[in-house]
């Protein structure tokens, strides 16, 4: 059994310490702030690859390990989504649907895996975490930006940034983009998790357990 200590588990435990430093710096309000948290979120995404490549190459693959790569991978995210939302460069609704998404699927994963079962993620879980780590980038650079970063003084993209199309900015877009492929995905889960949801001997044996004294 790979040690807490493992390089694989490090790195996964670093995304969680990065977050509230990400947290720290979007709600700053210091003209890099922004900048750097870009920079911190970026080197955490990266770590999110390399943690599962060490882990196959070195054989350190662990139920520790998974837990901490999946666990560490939400709390980064979650963390910058209400930091975003506080310093009022994303919606919260968009920032409550994610959450809200990450929560329901935890609990389905949970719930099966206690029936023995793995629900694997499917065609839009895959893409989802792509498309929302680019979407949370592209917001951060916007802040820097509009908090006057070193992004102010660059007319591309800076200024491409910060211009609206229609009701939002382009990095708000692609937020929106990452909200529906977070919903879409979610909804992928369910319908995997409805057989586990509706099996006969599941609900029989929570019945009987209700009923022994």
């Amino acid at each position: 059994m790979p040690s807490l200590l493992a390089a694989p588990n490090l790195l996964s435990f670093s995304r969680i310490l990065v977050a509230p430093v990400i947290y720290a710096l979007v709600v700053s309000g210091s003209r890099y702030g922004f900048l750097i948290a870009a920079l911190l979120f970026v080197a955490a995404s990266i770590t999110d690859t390399l943690d599962g490549e060490i882990a196959r190459r070195r054989h350190l693959v662990s139920p520790l390990g998974i837990y901490l790569d999946t666990t560490s991978d939400k709390v980064l995210v979650a963390v910058l989504l209400v930091a975003l939302a506080v310093a009022r460069l994303a919606p919260g609704w968009m920032t409550a649907l994610i959450i809200a998404r990450e929560f329901l699927v935890t609990g389905l994963r949970s719930y099966a895996a206690a029936l023995g079962v793995v629900i694997p993620a499917g065609g839009w879980g895959k893409a989802k975490t792509v498309i929302t780590i680019v979407a949370l980038l592209l917001v951060l650079l916007e802040g820097d930006a509009r908090q006057g970063g070193w992004l102010a003084g660059q007319s591309m993209p800076g200024h491409e940034l910060l211009s609206p199309l229609g009701p939002f900015t382009l990095p708000v877009w692609a937020l929106l983009i990452a909200v529906v492929w977070t919903v879409g995905s979610g909804a992928e889960y369910i319908r995997e998790a409805i057989p586990l949801l509706t099996r006969p001997k599941v609900s029989d044996a929570l019945s009987r357990s209700e009923n022994e004294p």
